[in-house]
């Protein structure tokens, strides 16, 4: 049995979206990048004894649109067998919407539909302000997401609109509904998709102001990432002390 913990998993929804700050920081702390696109037709790699970790990201697609996209179904046994063999586990946006259903939240839009588009205020739970620290302004690119914390889960933030903004299940899973890993490259791009009418949601900001926002925020939301990515997988250096 390989004890090389060299490679991670990385599912998108969308193939052009392959630019952002974890997978840039997993290559540059020498993991090997195993990507896949299942909305695309791509298979999920197996998770196997050398799978250091997963990341799950974004998307335009809704957990409850299983029927219609199948491969959503595929993610979510995948999630149940990563929490079945304790492989750290990141899903951010769609992807931890996805591990909440996982673990038996309903997930829909916000009551009154409201949306996030833009820089928000993000509020750690009194136990964890040593994770995020205060003032912390984060992304957002979400009308769903409207959930509780899952059963057995550690509820770690909320913001004003959305209860649940970042949760952690056992020692090494967490779900989180902002994008600390959005470049502004990214941010543009995510912009030029959007249809227009969600800047008119209640509580979205216009195009921009996010691109304004992003350059007074950016940077430490960024630092913030590169920190958490650490603690949560360890840096290349970590690993060969460990060897």
């Amino acid at each position: 049995m390989s004890n090389d913990t060299s490679s991670v998993i990385l599912i998108t929804h969308d193939k052009d979206d392959k630019d952002d700050r974890a997978s840039l920081w997993l290559a540059d702390q020498g993991y090997r990048l195993q990507w896949c696109c299942p909305a695309d037709g791509d298979p999920i790699p197996p998770l196997t004894d050398n799978v250091a970790a997963t990341v799950i990201y974004g998307g335009k697609y809704d957990v409850g649109e299983q029927k219609a996209y199948p491969f959503l179904v595929d993610e979510l046994r995948f999630i149940d067998n990563a929490l079945a063999r304790g492989t750290p586990l990141l899903g951010i946006c769609l992807g931890g919407q996805l591990l909440a259903h996982a673990l038996g939240e309903d997930v829909g839009p916000h009551p009154k539909q409201h949306a996030e588009y833009g820089y928000y205020d993000l509020i750690p739970t009194e136990q964890e302000r040593t994770e995020f620290g205060d003032g912390l302004k984060v992304l957002q690119s979400h009308w769903h997401g409207w959930y509780g914390t899952p059963k057995g889960a550690v509820k770690l933030a909320e913001s004003a609109h959305f209860p649940e903004q970042a949760f952690r299940y056992g020692t090494s899973a967490y779900g989180i509904q902002f994008h600390p890993e959005a470049s502004r490259t990214m941010l543009n791009r995510g912009i030029g998709r959007r249809p227009a009418e969600r800047h008119a949601m209640p509580g979205a900001f216009p195009p921009d102001r996010q691109l304004t926002d992003n350059l007074a925020y950016d940077q430490a939301l960024g630092d913030w990432f590169h920190g958490f990515l650490a603690s949560w997988i360890g840096t290349g250096a970590m690993r060969k002390a460990a060897e």
